[in-house]
């Protein structure tokens, strides 16, 4: 099944404390990779994001990014009176100890910790439902994600199996080159063994083993083995292609594969019409590696 790494995707909820916004993206990358950015309330959340998301994917560098929204009545905080005299008192009764008594103002405590810090207040306010809640939110998240991923997906398949059929074209072309090409190449071939061997007064051998020696030496220059394993591998990717598995990787090994068959085949034949095929063979695989790099 062909996906994307590309996507992306977002969700939000509204709850009597307020709304919170859920955005997953994610690119093309090698391995995988997760980041995760939180509000200081839900920072502690973060190696749940990390666990549920290894799940959802194979390869990718997926971000996550979480937002709330806080209700009026958790932003309208008031002052926490114990912890503004606490600080208070401390600080006056260390002022005079150290002879350094003077007025403190009141403006300066107000940023002390615990005196309007609402962290607290918004963990009481999502109280037990902060795992449902993130829990659902990664659900629609990822659904959209999943979404996008998959379309992107659909029409990477679409291209590369373009490509592919290009492919085939070329395959059946040398293959066809070759079957006609293969007896006259054969018979070039015991035709330049006799020149050299006349020119150097030597003595010919007889034909039977002259024909065995040139067969030998024509296994080094034919393709037929080369296209047998090519259009194996072209079998093998599409079936790769058709599974309900995750197939990045599969198809990028077989492209090398066949990349290399094609190199052979390259190398191996005299002929240009052929070598020139191969060179197109050559174009259409690398096409097809530049989109299967964009799947997972």
């Amino acid at each position: 099944m062909y996906v994307s790494m590309t996507g992306f995707g977002s969700a939000t909820l509204e709850r009597g404390w307020g709304a919170a916004t859920l955005e997953l993206s994610s690119v093309n990358h090698r391995y995988q990779e997760i980041y995760v950015r939180l509000p200081r309330e839900l920072s502690s959340w973060e190696p749940w994001f990390h666990q549920k998301l290894r799940g959802l994917y194979r390869r990718g560098k997926v971000q996550v990014r979480v937002e709330v929204m806080w209700s009026a009545a958790l932003l309208a905080v008031s002052i926490n009176r114990e912890v503004l005299s606490g600080y208070y008192y401390e600080l006056r009764e260390v002022g005079n100890s150290l002879g350094a008594g003077r007025e403190i103002s009141i403006d300066a405590l107000v940023n002390l910790p615990g005196v309007l810090d609402m962290q607290d207040r918004a963990r009481l306010a999502v109280g037990d439902e902060t795992e449902e809640m993130l829990t659902e939110l990664l659900c629609l998240g990822a659904k959209a994600w999943n979404g996008m991923r998959s379309t992107e997906g659909g029409h990477l398949y679409a291209e590369v199996n373009e490509h592919l059929r290009a492919l085939e074209d070329h395959m059946t072309a040398i293959g066809d080159m070759w079957e006609g090409a293969k007896d006259a190449a054969f018979a070039a071939m015991l035709a330049r063994i006799r020149t050299a061997l006349g020119a150097s007064n030597m003595s010919l051998p007889d034909e039977s083993r002259l024909a065995q020696e040139a067969a030998i030496i024509a296994d080094r220059w034919d393709i037929s083995e080369e296209l047998a394993r090519l259009r194996s591998h072209v079998a093998k990717f599409r079936e790769a292609g058709s599974s309900q598995e995750s197939v990045g990787r599969k198809l990028d090994f077989l492209v090398q594969e066949m990349n290399r068959e094609v190199n052979t085949i390259n190398s191996k034949a005299a002929d240009p019409d052929i070598r020139w095929r191969a060179v197109e063979a050559k174009t259409a695989l690398e096409r097809i590696r530049e989109q299967i790099q964009n799947l997972e």
